[in-house]
């Protein structure tokens, strides 16, 4: 028995196509999507020109959310950024604004939640009359929440001192401002009372002035030590009693600012008795009728009321002893220390007894004032 091939037959291979693959998507499928495309370009524009119907809008909407889910979801996401400073430091204030100094220590109170972090600092800044914020310095966050900035410059005049903390994630907002004033001028100082070349009778005497506001004032007698200190007030007045001696006394007055900036001036005050004063004085106040004839000397001293010597003083002496004619000088003046000197000889024949010296002196401006004193014969 014989067996035949069995195969497809010439009918059938000639309706047969070889299968391929295709590497594109059919046509139909192109042309679906392209109008998908734009079926979806136009909603979206009718979406925001609101002239959608609300069921084209969620549709489109929805499509647009689905797109955008996969969009996120196909890329990469960032890191997250570092978290930015809010907490501002403090800037502690002076013990006393005003300085002279070109530079001063700054101490600034750090958040606490920054202690040990790395990467973080402090940042200065100033502000100048009439200027824009500017950067001093910066220096770096430690361990402590006190952190001591040394050697910040200052301007002339007024410094507004801020700081900032400055991080990975930025810079905080400025701190409240303290401020520092320079201050390099010499207070000014003026003596309203007494006048210069002043006289008193008066033990002590009130000395009025104006400097700069709360300045503090010394003042030294150089004629007897005596001291006093005071400070001026907000108007920069002051007052101060300072003890005098007779005489001639030179008052220095100094004032320093609270900058530390000082200033002096300097006035005299005479103290007087407040009346003409004569005082007579002799080479010898007893005699012995044995041993006469013996020479004197008289001398007179002329003060006027405001302490000082009195030049040009008329001095008229007179010597009476018992037993003898009064002796007599001819007048004479004063000199440049108030005195005037006669010397004369009590001669023999003098009986023992009590005798006197006196002195008569004429001022053109203080009038007329006698002295005397005793003198013995034995």
């Amino acid at each position: 028995m014989s067996v035949r091939a069995v195969g497809p037959s010439p009918t059938r291979l000639s309706r047969h196509r070889r299968i391929e693959r295709r590497r594109d998507l059919p046509l139909a499928a192109r042309l679906g999507l392209a109008a998908l495309i734009l079926a979806l370009g136009a909603g979206v524009f009718w979406v925001a020109s609101g002239s959608v119907g609300p069921v084209v809008a969620a549709a489109v909407s929805g499509f647009g959310n689905v797109i955008e889910s996969i969009t996120t979801i196909s890329v990469t996401p960032e890191p997250s950024a570092t978290p930015a400073v809010a907490d501002a430091p403090t800037v502690v204030p002076p013990d006393d604004p005003y300085t002279n100094a070109d530079s001063t220590d700054v101490t600034v109170q750090v958040p606490t939640s920054l202690l040990g972090q790395v990467g973080y600092s402090v940042r200065l800044w100033v502000t100048l009359p009439d200027a824009q914020p500017a950067i001093l310095t910066e220096a770096t966050i430690g361990g402590t929440a006190t952190l001591v900035i040394p050697g910040v410059p200052l301007s002339k005049g007024r410094n507004d001192i801020q700081a900032s903390v400055v991080g990975p994630g930025g810079e905080s907002t400025l701190s409240p401002a303290e401020t520092w004033i320079r201050d390099i001028s010499k207070p000014r100082l003026s003596i309203i009372s007494p006048k210069n070349n002043a006289t008193t009778s008066k033990s002590s005497i009130r000395v009025k002035g104006k400097t700069q506001p709360s300045s503090t004032v010394h003042l030294r007698n150089d004629a007897n030590g005596a001291s006093a200190t005071v400070d001026a007030d907000q108007d920069g007045l002051f007052a101060a009693r300072i003890a005098l001696t007779q005489g001639q006394n030179t008052i220095s007055v100094t004032t320093v600012d609270p900058a530390g900036n000082s200033n002096d001036t300097s006035l005299v005050v005479r103290m007087g008795s407040g009346r003409l004063l004569v005082s007579l004085a002799g080479s010898r106040y007893s005699f012995n009728t044995k041993k006469l004839p013996r020479a004197l000397t008289l001398r007179v001293v002329v003060t006027g009321p405001d302490g000082q010597p009195v030049r040009g003083a008329k001095a008229l002496f007179t010597v009476s002893v018992p037993g003898l004619e009064a002796i007599v000088s001819s007048e004479m003046s004063t000199g440049g220390d108030g005195s005037a000197t006669f010397s004369t000889t009590v001669p023999s024949g003098a009986m023992a007894g009590s005798g006197l010296a006196t002195v008569l002196v004429t001022t053109d401006s203080y009038g007329q004032r006698t002295d005397r004193l005793a003198l013995t014969v034995k």
